[in-house]
């Protein structure tokens, strides 16, 4: 079990520092209260992800695999949980939902596994993003850094 079985790109929009891995069909909006960057706070059919960086553009990499996957030895471990989808499709959208149609068929319903992995964010990423945006409210052309930080998502059955 070298390789996933399938995987996919998303670029979620980040909105109130979070963004979500959610069922196709069946999930619960409303986020559970307390949420932290050190945690991935599991509601119905949702993993919500915290972000270090207030509204930007991000990159999540979903990977399922076979069985568990090898811990990664890269990036930053925001945690492990379960999470059940209900349809067997999952996709990762920003807070006000979206892309449409961009969803990731999984082995078929069930509990899955779920590992996420950030890599950059931080100070730093929020210091640049701030930056970017004094420098567009100053009317300067520039374009809103997209690597402020990005994930992989490791899912398994």
């Amino acid at each position: 079990m070298t390789e996933p079985q399938q995987s996919r790109i998303f670029t979620p929009h980040v909105e109130y520092s979070l963004f979500l891995v959610r069922d196709e069909d069946d999930y619960d909006s409303q986020p559970p209260e307390g949420i932290g960057i050190a945690s991935l706070p599991v509601a119905h059919g949702v993993v919500y992800v915290a972000s270090t960086v207030q509204e930007h553009e991000t990159t999540a990499q979903v990977h399922v695999w076979p069985g568990v996957p090898p811990k990664r030895a890269e990036g930053e471990l925001l945690g492990q949980v379960a999470l059940f989808s209900k349809s067997g499709r999952v996709s990762v959208h920003s807070m006000a939902g979206g892309p449409e149609g961009q969803w990731l068929e999984l082995e078929g319903p069930g509990l899955y596994g779920v590992r996420v992995y950030r890599f950059g964010g931080g100070p730093a990423a929020q210091a640049r993003r701030d930056e970017a945006v004094r420098r567009i409210g100053d009317g300067e052309d520039i374009e809103m850094p997209t690597d402020l930080e990005s994930y992989v998502i490791d899912m398994w059955r």
